[in-house]
């Protein structure tokens, strides 16, 4: 069985729960009600973020239940919008792929009109092809810090009284 089948069935998922607080590829903002927010250590795309889910391994939204998708579904709207409180950006990618890592996961992908790739999906080009803008350990910290403070107040706004 090859590696991406093996991940697949769960075995070997570097994204299954529990997984490291920090690690080459992520860096952790916070626990969510059904996912932990992540910053993308690679921030070629400044506050680009990854939303896994937690509870257990799956591939797709379509293996969750109501119950878990409509969780899920809360914590991508909480981190999409604790990045616009937090960040200046002209619009926000969101995309769920798994063809590299089979465990359901979101990007969220902060888009500047001089990012270079404005107007093209950032895909296009393949990974190897351009060097990952990683930052020093103090910007990561401070980065998750604000997004942090941002879904603290997402999260406040959403119980307050309309």
């Amino acid at each position: 069985m090859d590696g991406w089948l093996r991940m697949k069935a769960g075995i070997g998922c570097p994204l299954c729960a529990p997984r490291p607080a920090f690690s080459d590829s992520l860096y952790r903002v916070c626990r969510l009600a059904a996912s932990t927010l992540y910053l993308a250590r690679d921030q070629t795309y400044r506050g680009a973020c990854r939303l896994i889910f937690d509870p257990r391994h799956v591939n797709r939204i379509d293996e969750l239940s109501a119950g878990e998708w409509q969780q899920l579904a809360g914590d991508l709207w909480t981190g999409a919008r604790a990045l616009a409180l937090a960040m200046e950006f002209e619009h926000l990618n969101v995309a769920s792929l798994g063809n590299e890592v089979p465990h359901l996961h979101w990007h969220l992908i902060p888009r500047r009109r001089d990012d270079g790739r404005w107007g093209a999906p950032i895909w296009s080009v393949p990974p190897a092809a351009s060097a990952a803008h990683m930052l020093p350990e103090d910007q990561y910290a401070g980065l998750a810090e604000r997004l942090r403070g941002a879904v603290g107040t997402v999260c406040a706004d959403r119980h307050q009284p309309t």
